[in-house]
């Protein structure tokens, strides 16, 4: 994902969180807060519309208190005066009623009361003809404590009461349904005048009706309709599911049903039962939806238009963000690639600018660190090279005496050398020496060549036991006249061959049973075979010896170069201290490693952990065969610096010369004697990319080549076609240089070049012969009744038009492990 992206998607996120989350917090609390602003504008209007009732109620006060100021009192209440008086005293009352309350239809009722709250006279409103008139039956007496509270009033008091519920009374007379008493004292101020109280009882239910859009329900869910007796049934909490429980909280609530019904309930009075009477109207939610919805798509309006603006800007800071980084990268990247200087100037903030100066000081900086490190890398480079050539000079300047030494001393030492006793154990001494330095100059060449990674793994299938048994009885000798068992142990479980290079593994081997042989002086050395549980290295082949053992803190320098775990042990027992890392280089190279195990004094144990082919485990990609046979193909060849073998009289610079490629010693010693005896001048080489140097330093001449046969046919012919082909000016004749048997080789190669074979050991009149068709200016050949294979070869090798296609191949110099 690109850094725009990322700047994008940050300033969008943190740009709209803010934004997202105050509308989440704030928009239903602002929706919750307009409804119940709308609710309590509902609660209002009922108000509103009760408050009617209550200037109604205070209104009658003005009556109840007109009534009260009786002018006969004592003869409205039957305390004074006779019969005939106070019955034409209630007549004329009456009549002053229906004239004063005919048209107050809520007034159904007045009681006069005595002191002593006993009704003595009362009127009844008609239901019919509307008028007041005293009745025989004893009417609705309000509750006695209501009573007596009016009777202790002062006078022009008024006491209201509760409202009454009486279904009973209202199934005969509906207006008795819902009814509320009013009361007041009346009587003078005097204390001989008549004490009591005159009461009004008001129908509520009919005053209801006049709130059409209002519903009247008891406490127990029974609807109160005005002028209708009572049902008695919760017909309000079937009406309206989950009512009951709004009524039993007791509080003000909205009640919400189906397709967005709405109904606002109020317990507006209480009864005389204690209970409330609740009011209940309806909502039209149709104006706060409308609000709603308005308020929500401006708000999403709102958010689209600051979520685009916001994209904008995001989109702008994104860009300037990535011009700026893709500045920076691209100019770091010039600066690492170029190891040039390059100004930085950015104009904005302070701190970018002085971001700026400090970058083109760093660049200059790292361009002057660049050019001093390239200028080190040259000279490391020319030092690798110096030591490079030090090392093929040094190994061409030893190898060649050291070769001659080990030679003349090996057959000096001989008892056909025709040296004394005495001669020959110094002859053998020499020999002896010659080989220990022959290993050391071998140990670092290889070492060198493993740090420079010019080694390859030549794999095949490596059967066990028999290398094992071929090492132990190499490595016998050198436990002779020491009181040491050497034994060799294989686990049945252990797989009888491994998938790896033998050459390689036999080093590392061999360098473990010397390491051992040389360390112990008695007890035993134990070459053991074993199964592993790791499936990465499930082989394990360990050497086990008795001797003086490795402190734990020297286990780990002992692999490196030139180091030994005492220095008192080079001195005692010898040795270069390359073994053990070339070991562990080798190991590394094969897919293994090496781990050792061992204590002062009880011996040690280097195990060499191996997978079951080598070609599955973590080697670097090969380069070069290391420590290649003789019978090596073409491309595994290894480098060994030229032996130039000079006549020495009758052999001029510009003579034509001969090349041997020969690993073998005794063949080289004894053909190079014998050429140059002869008259011819002689380089020598040990592989391919030798041969191929030595050509292009020596330039024009050669005339022959005298190579070693390889491995197989195939890899010789190989070897032959690659050497013609980066040969310049004329190709030299080829002869192959091989065992006895082996003679099916060259017929394979006789059209790449190859002109004769020779077997070892080197025939005299065979090499006149090849001579002699090679040199007929400087040789004649014998009648020997030997056929030349030149004469019978496809093409001459003086033949131009024989001569394969010249393909120039820069020569290689690389160093791997050689034998001498």
């Amino acid at each position: 994902m690109k850094l725009r992206v990322y700047i994008l998607l940050f300033l969008l996120v943190f740009g709209l969180t803010p934004l997202i989350l105050a509308l989440l917090i704030n928009l239903p609390l602002v929706l919750d807060r307009t409804t119940l602003f709308y609710q309590r504008a509902y609660l209002q209007n009922l108000r509103a519309d009760f408050r009617d009732l209550d200037q109604h109620l205070a209104s009658r006060h003005e009556m109840i208190r007109l009534l009260s100021k009786l002018p006969e009192p004592g003869l409205i209440l039957g305390e004074q005066g006779d019969a005939d008086q106070i019955d034409l005293s209630r007549a004329r009352y009456t009549t002053w009623i229906n004239q004063i309350f005919a048209d107050q239809r809520d007034v159904i009722q007045i009681l006069f009361v005595g002191d002593d709250a006993q009704e003595r006279f009362w009127l009844v409103r008609d239901s019919r003809s509307q008028e007041w008139r005293p009745t025989a039956k004893t009417p609705q007496t309000p509750n006695r404590q209501f009573l007596s509270a009016g009777l202790e009033l002062q006078p022009g008091g008024v006491l209201v009461s509760r409202i009454r519920i009486d279904p009973a009374a209202g199934a005969d007379d509906p207006r008795q349904l819902m009814t509320l008493n009013l009361v007041s004292p009346i009587g003078g101020e005097k204390a001989e005048d008549a004490r009591g109280a005159v009461t009004l009882t008001l129908d509520v239910g009919g005053l209801a009706q006049f709130y059409r859009d209002t519903l009247w329900v008891n406490q127990d869910g029974s609807y109160l309709r005005p002028n209708q007796p009572a049902s008695g049934k919760p017909e309000a909490f079937d009406a309206f599911p989950g009512l009951a429980k709004i009524f039993a909280d007791g509080n003000l609530a909205l009640w919400k049903g189906p397709r967005g019904h709405q109904m606002l309930w109020l317990p507006m009075f209480l009864t005389e039962d204690g209970l409330p009477l609740w009011v209940g109207r309806e909502v039209d939610p149709s104006p706060i939806d409308a609000f709603r919805n308005e308020l929500m798509i401006r708000v999403l309006s709102i958010i689209f238009l600051l979520v685009v603006a916001v994209l904008v800007l995001a989109r702008w800071i994104a860009r300037r963000a990535e011009h700026f980084g893709k500045e920076l990268t691209g100019g770091i990247g010039h600066i690492l690639r170029d190891g040039r200087p390059l100004h930085f100037s950015w104009s904005g903030p302070r701190e970018i600018h002085e971001l700026g100066e400090q970058l083109t000081t760093l660049a200059e900086t790292h361009a002057e660190h660049l050019r001093a490190a390239q200028a080190h890398a040259r000279e490391l480079e020319k030092s690798n090279r110096y030591k490079s050539q030090f090392l093929t000079n040094v190994s061409h300047e030893l190898r060649t005496p050291l070769n001659s030494i080990l030679l003349l001393s090996k057959m000096l030492a001989a008892e056909t050398g025709g040296l004394n006793a005495g001669q020959r154990r110094q002859a053998q001494v020499i020999h002896e020496a010659g080989r220990d330095l022959r290993t050391m100059i071998d140990n670092i060449l290889d070492i060198s060549q493993i740090e420079a990674g010019h080694v390859k793994v030549a794999l095949d299938w490596v059967e066990l036991r028999p290398m094992l048994s071929e090492l132990i009885e190499l490595v016998g000798p050198l436990l002779t006249g020491k009181p040491v068992e050497l034994n060799l142990t294989i686990d049945p479980r252990a797989v009888s061959r491994l998938y790896t290079d033998r050459d390689k593994l036999r080093q590392i081997l061999k360098n473990f049973l010397s390491n051992a042989a040389k360390f112990t002086d008695r007890g035993q050395v134990v070459v053991m075979v074993e199964a592993r549980a790791d499936a990465r290295r499930p082989v394990a082949i360990s050497v086990v010896d008795t001797g003086i053992g490795i402190p734990q803190d020297k286990q780990s320098i002992i692999f490196e170069a030139f180091q030994q775990a005492d220095g008192s042990t080079r001195r005692r027992y010898g040795g270069t201290g390359l073994g053990l890392s070339i070991s562990r280089e080798l190991a590394a190279l094969l897919g293994g490693r090496i781990d050792v195990e061992s204590a002062p004094g009880a011996g040690a144990r280097f195990s060499l952990l191996l997978p079951l082919s080598a070609a599955n485990g973590q080697a670097p990609e090969p380069v070069l065969t290391h420590d290649a046979p003789p019978s090596v193909a073409s491309d595994d060849v290894v480098f060994e610096p030229r032996t130039e073998i000079v006549a020495e009289s009758g052999i001029l610079p510009g003579d034509p010369w001969v090349l041997i490629i020969e690993r073998d010693v005794k063949t080289l010693i004894q053909l190079a004697s014998d050429l140059t005896r002869r008259g011819l001048r002689v380089q020598t080489a040990a592989d391919l990319d030798e041969a191929l140097e030595t050509l292009q330093e020596e330039g024009e001449g050669c005339e022959l080549v005298l190579l070693a046969a390889r491995m197989s046919a195939a890899s010789t012919c190989d070897t032959i076609q690659s050497l013609l082909q980066r040969t310049q000016g004329p190709h030299p004749a080829v002869a192959v240089l091989g065992e006895p048997g082996t003679e099916s080789q060259i017929e394979g190669c006789l059209g790449v070049g190859a002109v004769d074979f020779l077997s070892k050991p080197i025939d005299a009149d065979r090499l006149s012969l090849l001579l002699a068709d090679v040199f007929p200016d400087k040789f004649v050949a014998q009648a020997t009744g030997v056929s030349l294979v030149a004469s019978t070869a496809a093409g001459s090798p003086h033949d131009p038009s024989s001569e394969p296609t010249n393909q120039q191949a820069p020569a290689r110099r690389e160093f791997v492990e050689t034998n001498g």
